[in-house]
């Protein structure tokens, strides 16, 4: 399995992130830093 900016740097333009942010105990930080992850891949 990949992280999220690991998918887009091999190719990806779809990503689904399910459980690492709606089981998170703050999901809208875990989005958040999910999001910026990506925008440094």
């Amino acid at each position: 399995m990949l992280t999220p900016a690991q998918a887009l740097r091999e190719g990806a333009t779809w990503l689904v992130v399910g459980r690492p942010i709606t089981q998170a105990p703050d999901p809208a930080a875990a989005a958040e830093a999910i999001l910026n992850e990506m925008a440094k891949a």
